[in-house]
């Protein structure tokens, strides 16, 4: 169980790493962190803010019970930014921290899409 190094909790859906591959439980503990590195120069920065938002919003959008239209909709979604972070894939996240979270991020992403794909189809 990895907890926030700021307030100690359980770290979940809202996991935030910094370049130095730090884990806090959420963005406020990020920035409310001590001698926290200055992550905005990283050249993977926005793509690994942007898909851990993804990430994020698209495993609260997801309903198994939802119908087919929000179904569909979180698919695309899903495939968008599958299609948009496809780069990442190539490096395994052997490229930093950032490259590894994105590497993992899409992954999820693809587990929840194949989800959301074999409980429709079943």
């Amino acid at each position: 169980m990895t907890k926030c190094i700021v307030c100690k909790k359980k770290i979940g859906l809202y996991l935030r790493v910094n370049n130095e591959g730090i884990s806090f439980c959420s963005d406020e503990c990020y920035e409310g962190a001590d001698d926290s590195p200055d992550d905005r120069d990283h050249p993977y920065i926005d793509d690994y803010d942007a898909m851990r938002w993804e990430y994020i919003a698209c495993t609260n959008l997801y309903d198994p019970e939802a119908g087919e239209e929000e179904i569909k909709e979180l698919q695309e979604r899903i495939e968008s930014a599958l299609d948009e972070f496809w780069d990442y894939t190539a490096l395994e996240g052997e490229d930093g921290v950032f490259a590894r979270e994105i590497y993992r991020y899409w992954q999820e992403l693809e587990e929840l899409g194949e989800k959301i794909r074999l409980g429709r189809d079943v």
